[in-house]
């Protein structure tokens, strides 16, 4: 019993130097971006991650960083995992435009089918873990309402409840409804960023085979495939091609 109160008390202990650490890396980060010293900076936010700690605010400072230095394409990665965190942070938002801006390829997108844009936006006005967190509030005041509907007594108090009820219950489904089809979303469509200043697609997982066109670093795709040390990629206006999956990050 004593080993084991001791091996938490260690595990304790050692969480909170490491939480005191990421601080301290953090608050030195942002003291080296505001003197210039961005790629100080960025090794001190390093540290955070190496720590296995991850945050929009991590990111975003992170992004900016990059964005100083002119590596669009770490500096639109590290937004776009900003973003997953917090999808409505405008901040972020505003930066990444900025970054791709800067960018060289100008991709024209695929027309959207105005409903499905329309619930997509909705599933993406919060993250997974928030549509499922205020579903599970839902159901939980939906419980104790319903409790309160059966035992009482009085007609006019039992209809307020009941309607009340339904209302939470309708709540619950639409936030459950939400995050799962986020999650369905996430799931299906893997984002990524190109790393390679300019990187050929090919009609075949191989140097053989026919270049289609070329891309440069920091546009964002899709991957639809990978076979061994190739993968297939969707661009946004629907073409496809074969790169060598080193010239990619996925935004995980």
């Amino acid at each position: 019993m004593k080993k084991l109160i001791l091996i938490i008390y260690l595990l304790s202990s050692l969480f909170g130097i490491s939480q005191t650490n990421n601080l301290t890396y953090f608050n030195s980060g942002l003291d080296l971006y505001n003197q210039g010293k961005y790629s100080e900076a960025i090794s001190q936010f390093k540290l955070i991650i190496e720590n296995g700690e991850h945050s929009d605010a991590l990111y975003f400072n992170l992004g900016n960083s990059y964005y100083k230095i002119n590596d669009l394409a770490n500096s639109i990665y590290y937004f776009e995992k900003a973003l997953k965190l917090n999808p409505n942070d405008k901040d972020v938002l505003n930066n990444l435009s900025f970054s791709q801006n800067m960018l060289v390829d100008k991709i024209d997108k695929l027309p959207v089918n105005q409903v499905s844009e329309f619930f997509n936006s909705i599933s993406n006005a919060l993250t997974i873990n928030q549509w499922l967190f205020f579903g599970i509030v839902f159901l939980f005041l939906f419980t104790g309402t319903f409790f309160l509907y059966y035992f009482n007594t009085r007609t006019r108090a039992k209809k307020n409840y009941f309607t009340l009820s339904a209302l939470l219950m309708a709540l619950f489904i639409f936030f459950i409804f939400n995050g799962i089809n986020r999650h369905e979303n996430e799931k299906n469509i893997i984002s990524a960023i190109i790393f390679e200043n300019k990187i050929d697609f090919r009609t075949e997982p191989n140097y053989r085979s026919d270049i289609l066109f070329n891309l440069h670093e920091g546009t964002k795709v899709i991957v639809k495939e990978e076979l061994n040390e190739w993968t297939l990629i969707q661009i946004s206006d629907g073409n496809t091609g074969w790169i060598e999956s080193q010239s990619i990050k996925k935004i995980d």
